[in-house]
């Protein structure tokens, strides 16, 4: 396996967990519950929320737009894997925008979890 079907498969894999992001903010959004799931923290009882539609406002639309962040920084490290259109910058641009994202949200999810829990 060379260092491009690493890149393709790690973007894929990003790919997939955006789209995966969507399916759990549109399942929370129609249900109005939470489900356990990697966008919770492990230690946390989505039984034991104080205040589950208050999360759901206050997580949603940042778990919605994490979701289209990975699919679009995704796709496009997808596109530049397999065609090289894009160009060495702009790929590397949407790797950083992608984790930065991440770890913005990962930040307001523990905040979330000392307000509502």
């Amino acid at each position: 396996m060379n260092t491009d079907s690493i890149y393709a498969l790690m973007d894929a894999v990003i790919v997939g967990s955006g789209v995966y992001i969507i399916y759990l903010y549109i399942n929370m959004i129609t249900t109005g519950k939470l489900r356990q799931s990697m966008l919770i923290p492990q230690n946390l009882d989505v039984k034991k929320c104080k205040d589950v539609p208050g999360y759901i406002a206050y997580t949603g639309t940042k778990q919605l737009i994490f979701g289209i962040v990975a699919i679009v920084c995704g796709a496009v490290g997808l596109v530049q894997d397999f065609t090289q259109l894009i160009g060495v910058v702009p790929y590397l641009i949407t790797i950083v925008l992608f984790f930065a994202y991440a770890i913005w949200f990962g930040f307001q999810i523990k905040k979330a979890a000392k307000m509502f829990w």
